[in-house]
């Protein structure tokens, strides 16, 4: 048999096999499918494991087999003494690891080992805060930290993040408790200040503190902004400084289109007396959906989130895209 289909092969741990007859096969993996049949589905076959009684004829089918492994669809198998690529850096990441083969192949295990390496930093007492941290680490980010001065309160409990019985301690401690229930073996302490973030989230449900985002784009810090409403939802824009729009960008693009933001934002960036408003099943839509930008950024892709927000208002269960590009009268491109 070729090297392409002989036991130096084996399927990728995502791909799905399914039987469409005894000499055909059909291949999922992720949102892609292929149908095999002949000489390549008995190779295929056998390469699962899963040859029938029946199957006597001979292996071939190499072109088949070599266009599978070029999308993906089969693996190199490790060696026994060397490095194996579908064992993940930590066990409970294995499920991770076979869903990123799905979109990044044999670079998958390499995708999930660089997370260990990483830092977000999430910054404000919004809901959705310990919640994206506890997250970000349940995917592979190696130190994930908040940083909040105030106390926990109640409506801040929500599943996979801090609960209802931390009501009362720092914010910031039960958020590191709720990211170690998530991911033990990550760092939840703050990094040093000459060794900033890859990331940091503001997790506000009030636009950010203008003083503080001129400081992230000074210090070229990539930040997301997540927020959440009465009614809706808003994950970004996700600035990176000096390369996409900023905040001050989308605060001048809303000016624009109303005389008043000025005088209206100032009112919404006081800090409620009440606790914020907020439906559960929407905070956990907008955090997965936040925490899937952050990795998206963290890995080297390209987010959504960059130039433009994604925002889900219910009941309407769509997530819609809005661009945010950068403002002709913003000095953001100007490196300040």
């Amino acid at each position: 048999m070729d090297a392409v289909a002989g036991p130096d092969r084996m399927l990728n741990p995502a791909t799905r096999l399914l039987w469409r007859s005894n000499n055909c096969l059909q291949l999922e993996l992720g949102d892609r499918a292929v149908v095999v049949d002949g000489p390549a589905a008995r190779s295929v076959r056998r390469l699962a494991g899963r040859r029938s009684p029946t199957d006597t004829g001979p292996a071939t089918g190499t072109a088949v087999l070599r266009a599978l492994a070029d999308a993906g669809f089969l693996w190199p198998r490790p060696a026994p003494d060397g490095e194996d690529r579908l064992t993940p850096p930590v066990p409970r990441l294995a499920a991770e690891l076979a869903a990123l083969s799905a979109r990044r192949g044999e670079g998958a295990a390499e995708v999930l080992s660089a997370r260990r390496f990483t830092s977000v930093l999430v910054h404000g007492s919004g809901r959705a805060g310990p919640h994206v941290a506890a997250l970000l680490a349940a995917a592979g980010v190696g130190r994930v930290s908040l940083r909040e001065p105030g106390p926990v309160r109640l409506h801040h409990g929500v599943p996979g993040g801090v609960l209802p019985g931390d009501e009362g301690r720092s914010l910031a401690a039960a958020t590191a408790d709720a990211v170690l229930r998530a991911a033990p073996e990550t760092a939840t302490e703050t990094l040093p200040p000459d060794e900033p973030a890859d990331l940091v989230v503001l997790a506000e449900d009030k636009p950010a503190d203008p003083d503080h985002r001129d400081v992230l784009h000074r210090q070229r810090r990539a930040h997301l902004v997540v927020q959440l409403a009465a009614g809706h939802g808003v994950v970004g824009p996700l600035v990176i400084p000096g390369l996409s729009s900023c905040l001050r960008c989308a605060d001048l693009h809303r000016l624009d289109r109303d005389p008043a933001w000025t005088a209206l934002a100032v009112q919404l960036s006081v800090r409620r007396t009440r606790r914020a408003p907020g439906e559960v099943a929407l905070e956990s839509v907008i955090a997965g959906l936040a925490t899937q930008q952050a990795l998206a950024f963290l890995d080297g892709e390209q987010p959504a989130a960059i130039d433009g927000t994604l925002e889900q208002h219910p009941p309407d269960w769509r997530i819609r895209r809005r661009s945010w590009p950068v403002h002709p009268d913003c000095d953001c491109q100007s490196g300040r």
